[in-house]
């Protein structure tokens, strides 16, 4: 779980975009944090940012289990 959250709290520092070295090397845990809807690309009038950010599901996760900053 430390790992995740290590992941979690990067993405909210930093947007980065798909192709970064950071996204390639944590392409299993972006895909988790995607599905457990923790961050997103789509902005809130639906479109696609280019950029992972993290969601307030994500936000509160990281407040609950002690990443949040």
């Amino acid at each position: 779980m430390g790992e995740y959250i290590r992941m979690l709290y990067a993405i909210k520092k930093e947007a980065r975009t798909f192709q970064s070295d950071f996204y390639r090397k944590n392409a299993h845990g972006v895909s988790e944090a995607a599905s457990r809807g923790h961050i997103s690309c789509v902005s809130t009038d639906g479109r696609n940012m280019g950029v992972w950010s993290l969601t307030t599901a994500g936000q509160l996760f990281l407040q609950k289990h002690g990443g949040a900053k």
